[in-house]
């Protein structure tokens, strides 16, 4: 019977490690609860995009507005005053039934707001455009323009909205070709023109960033990033240099060289848009002791 009872126990102890190694040390992320999570290799982190999920499934809880979102593979996920903001990705969101003379919870989108009184549907936000599936309940489209439509059970709908009672823009219509002069005699300058080569925006910089982090290729982004700034003007520079202290604190995990940059980061930009995301960057790697 002893060895009945000693077996119980390993069994027992080896769920539970498995249970608190799949667990997040923080049980809440951007304002999110980390309700449930639904796989051992979570990886969640925090940064100016919002809740990113880079691997794994967990289900996310608004508690104040009774949304649950859980997400079908990576996306992002931002907590606004005026509802839970799906940035990118895909997920399935459930929300609590709400008294008829309450306002409805707000799923916001790229191409509007989805207006919930208490419902389950899927949302697919591709960064400009994307779909909602209702599944059950009822939900209304609010469109940027304030226009709103309504989705029942088994519809799909799909934004940006296309108005069909707007008139399609006619052929377009070219000229005939007419013969052009002839070229005039070319002067070759003695030394050529100087060229300049027009600095990449921030918007592309980023997106070669996800393209790199796709293929987790993160020292070469690193490098990436640290040539990127030093093209950039002071107004920009900044998120560019949140995101490298993001990869070297979070993908590369080297606190080496993550402390020193977050160092020079605080130093360069004192109160910056991103101060508490640095502060739980640099509370992660344990700067302070290592500085002291």
């Amino acid at each position: 019977m002893s060895w009945v009872l000693a077996a119980s126990a390993v069994a027992v102890a080896v769920a539970l490690v498995v249970f608190f190694k799949g667990t997040p040390a923080a049980r809440s992320v951007g304002g999110l609860e980390v309700a449930h999570v639904m796989s051992t290799d979570l990886l969640v982190r925090e940064d100016f995009e919002g809740v990113v999920i880079q691997r794994g499934q967990a289900a996310l809880l608004d508690v104040s507005r009774g949304i649950t979102l859980r997400n079908q593979g990576a996306l992002v996920v931002r907590r606004e005053p005026t509802g839970v903001r799906l940035v990118r990705g895909r997920a399935e969101f459930s929300v609590n039934h709400r008294p008829t003379d309450a306002l409805p919870a707000v799923v916001l989108v790229s191409g509007g707001a989805i207006e919930v009184m208490g419902t389950r549907f899927t949302v697919d936000e591709r960064g400009g455009s994307g779909t909602v599936t209702l599944h059950e309940g009822s939900i209304a489209f609010r469109r940027l323009g304030g226009e709103v439509v309504p989705v029942k059970p088994g519809q799909t709908l799909a934004w940006p909205v296309v108005d069909p009672n707007k008139p399609a823009l006619p052929p377009e219509t070219r000229p005939p070709p007419t013969l052009a002069p002839p070229p005039a005699p070319k002067v070759v300058p003695s030394r050529p023109p100087a060229t300049s080569v027009r600095a990449p925006s921030v918007d592309e910089v980023l997106r070669e960033l996800e393209v790199l982090r796709g293929r987790h290729e993160f020292e070469q982004a690193a490098r990436y990033l640290e040539e990127s700034m030093r093209k950039q003007p002071a107004a920009t520079r900044e998120r560019l240099s949140f995101e490298l202290g993001s990869l070297l604190t979070y993908q590369l995990q080297d606190a080496q060289r993550a402390c020193a940059h977050w160092a020079r980061h605080e130093e360069q930009f004192r109160r910056g848009r991103y101060a508490e995301a640095v502060q739980r960057a640099r509370g992660t790697l344990s700067c302070e002791g290592r500085e002291r």
